[in-house]
């Protein structure tokens, strides 16, 4: 009887919470498209550079598909500018199933460079999305129980992913790469779908803020210091995670001849802990603060390049994945999380700039760690990695820790940031 009072007058009693009946509605397309997208993330986003390199991919190549992400986030500002005042959904469906639905491309002609170009058109849709997606979220959770929503989604596809990851491998191994990316097209198409019937239930008062120009959004990070030490650390860190992490799959391919069933054993570790990792970072960004959460990643990050350069061996690999796994959970809701606790009313906006710096750093450090791979050994671009991304955890764990006298907002800002003291 409580509970169906509680229906009837609005409010659902579930995951131990009490919600709105249209967050409860919003929460299950969410969970129900992650399920489905597992088979798109499994082979897109793990097997997909493994493919092109069993396909007869080059080092440069791999160095461009590994930059493609990057690359399709370059133009994130101008696109989040263009959101602002526009209804949010298209901007994240239509992109996403354009991009997912161009899978059978590459199934249909899997030749290397149809590798290169389907990534980079997967991933400058992503740009347009992203931006979209970041603000979208806002409206489908309330901020006090948003970080743990999405950690329940997110775990959701974490559990989907590690038998799909499995199965992806072993499809591959058997009969090559067509099968699966004809799957993952699919169930990717499948996926945006379900997640098309998700509101906007959650009221916001700043849906009228007017658009901002490059320069504008430029001066709101100067003006915004949690932001500005926020995209610092993470340009800092994010670039060493960049720069090393094509080399890992050249590595294990080419130096350690790792089969395609032990590479799926690799990922079925790192989504195993990312599973875990999801329960702890969404607990950690509603209990402590997503700052804490992002320190975390960027140690995990710090760890991994260390592993390959220390130890080089396939049980390293097989650790080195679980602390990936436990970067990117702590990063794909961390991130998100700290920009809208810092930028109210300008998530899009903010967001943008920070996926727009990931452009950069994202397509610089991929092709920089393959063109230098050829002339330094790969232990000592691991290590350069591993420095960049301790740079970034000094940034965001204490931006006013004093050395010799010297602060390190007073260090930013004798680089030229600007960042204001207060």
């Amino acid at each position: 009887m409580k509970e169906q009072l509680s229906y009837e007058s609005g409010w659902v009693n579930h995951l131990g919470l009490i919600l709105k009946r249209g967050t409860w509605t919003n929460f299950r397309w969410d969970f129900s498209a992650a399920v489905f997208f597992s088979v798109f993330n499994a082979v897109f986003g793990q097997f997909y550079i493994p493919m092109a390199l069993r396909n007869g991919a080059t080092n440069l190549e791999v160095g461009l598909l590994s930059a493609a992400p990057a690359i399709g986030l370059l133009f994130s500002p101008l696109w989040a500018n263009a959101l602002s005042g526009r209804e949010l959904k298209p901007f994240v469906v239509y992109p996403n199933l354009l991009a997912r639905a161009s899978l059978v491309a590459v199934a249909v002609y899997p030749k290397p460079w149809m590798f290169v170009g389907v990534s980079l058109l997967v991933n400058f849709l992503g740009g347009i999305q992203a931006p979209a997606y970041a603000a979208f979220v806002t409206r489908m959770y309330p901020h006090l129980l948003r970080g743990r929503l999405m950690g329940y989604v997110r775990v959701a596809l974490g559990m989907a992913l590690v038998p799909v990851t499995y199965g992806v491998g072993l499809w591959f191994a058997r009969s090559g790469s067509s099968g699966p990316l004809t799957a993952a097209a699919v169930t990717g198409v499948i996926s945006i779908l379900l997640f098309a019937n998700a509101q906007e239930v959650e009221a916001t008062a700043h849906t009228s803020t007017p658009r901002l120009g490059v320069s504008q959004q430029w001066e709101m990070v100067r003006s915004n210091r949690p932001l500005a030490i926020f995209l610092v650390a993470t340009t800092l860190s994010g670039f060493g995670n960049m720069l090393a992490s094509p080399l890992y799959q050249i590595f294990q391919i080419h130096q350690l001849n790792l089969t395609d069933s032990q590479i799926s054993l690799t990922r079925m570790v790192y989504y195993g802990v990312l599973l875990v990792a999801y329960f702890v970072i969404g607990w950690v960004i509603d209990h402590l603060s997503p700052k804490v959460a992002m320190l975390g990643g960027i140690a995990a990050y710090i760890v991994v390049p260390l592993l390959y350069a220390v130890g080089g061996t396939y049980g390293a690999v097989m650790v080195a994945s679980g602390f990936q796994g436990m970067g990117d959970a702590a990063w794909d809701i961390g991130a998100m999380t700290y920009i809208f606790k810092s930028s109210p009313g300008r998530e899009a906006s903010a967001f943008g700039m920070h996926l727009m710096l990931f452009g950069v750093r994202g397509s610089i450090g991929p092709m920089l760690g393959t063109a230098l791979s050829h002339s330094l050994s790969p232990v000592w671009i691991w290590y350069s990695a591993a420095a960049f991304g301790l740079m970034g955890y000094v940034v965001l764990f204490d931006p006013h820790h004093r050395g010799r006298g010297v602060s390190t907002m007073s260090w930013l800002r004798r680089a030229g940031l600007g960042i204001p003291p207060h």
